[in-house]
């Protein structure tokens, strides 16, 4: 009996403790399975989290910039290439962005509030709103560009492949819906302003273009390339270095950020 006794409890030692050993396994199993979700939705916290600031510091960064970037490089590609065709490509630039000047004022239309209170909006533009000129400059630019790249012009334009044509042209389209999506979430315009910026100023641009080489169809007389080449540019076709001084004062003067920060620099200094 003892015996028995002795084997039964033995029996049921090792059933307890394998059953505990089943249990303690189990239970990590289990506690692996619900770590495993929660694992996942930190993850995609963490991760849904840092998208946005990384979205928002993107759109900040080259929408406050875009004045500056824009000038830069384009005065750089005159510099470069002085020519004819680059001359009449400023020259319509600069009358876009008067026009844009003309318009804001026959419309009239005040920016929405908010953009003053906002810290990525360094210089507080005091003119109206309608078109933005940011777009107006940004299509008429991308747009001459494009059409340039595709007609196969002189310079830069020409000596570019097929692959970096459409490089370009894929980098210009995402640079100018990066900067005018800013435009609007840091309240400097409304959709609408936008939107019609870019109309007028793709409309500009393909008037300008077929204005500056003959082929207008209001003024099929006209070829602009061909008055800038007898009017304003030596036998050799190319505008010496030093006059780039007058093309860089211009730009500066119609250029809207620019404009502002000089006139914010003259009431400075009158004050």
């Amino acid at each position: 009996n003892n015996y028995n006794n002795n084997n039964n409890n033995n029996n049921n030692r090792l059933i307890a403790q394998h059953q505990k050993i089943k249990l303690t396994k189990s239970q990590v199993i289990n506690n692996h399975r619900n770590n495993i979700p929660s694992q996942t939705m930190s993850r995609m916290q963490s991760d849904s989290t840092q998208s946005p600031l990384t979205y928002n510091k993107l759109l900040s960064t080259v929408g406050s910039t875009t004045s500056k970037v824009v000038a830069g490089t384009f005065f750089i590609v005159l510099a470069y290439q002085r020519d004819t065709f680059m001359l009449t490509f400023f020259i319509g630039s600069i009358l876009n962005g008067i026009s844009s000047k003309i318009l804001k004022k026959l419309l009239n239309q005040d920016r929405p509030t908010g953009f003053e209170s906002n810290s990525t909006v360094k210089v507080k533009p005091s003119d109206k709103g309608m078109p933005s000129s940011h777009a107006m400059s940004l299509s008429f630019i991308g747009m001459y560009t494009a059409i340039a790249l595709c007609s196969n012009v002189s310079g830069v334009f020409m000596s570019a492949g097929i692959g970096a044509k459409i490089v370009t042209c894929s980098v210009l389209a995402t640079y100018v819906s990066i900067s005018l999506i800013y435009r609007v979430k840091s309240q400097l315009h409304t959709t609408d302003q936008v939107l019609v910026g870019l109309f007028v100023g793709t409309f500009n641009s393909l008037f300008w273009y077929s204005l500056a080489n003959g082929n207008n169809a209001l003024f099929p007389t006209v070829n602009m390339m061909d008055v800038v080449s007898a009017r304003l540019l030596p036998e050799s076709g190319v505008m010496p270095v030093q006059f780039l001084v007058f093309p860089a004062l211009i730009g500066a003067a119609v250029v809207g950020s620019f404009e502002r920060r000089i006139s914010a620099w003259l009431r400075k200094k009158k004050d």
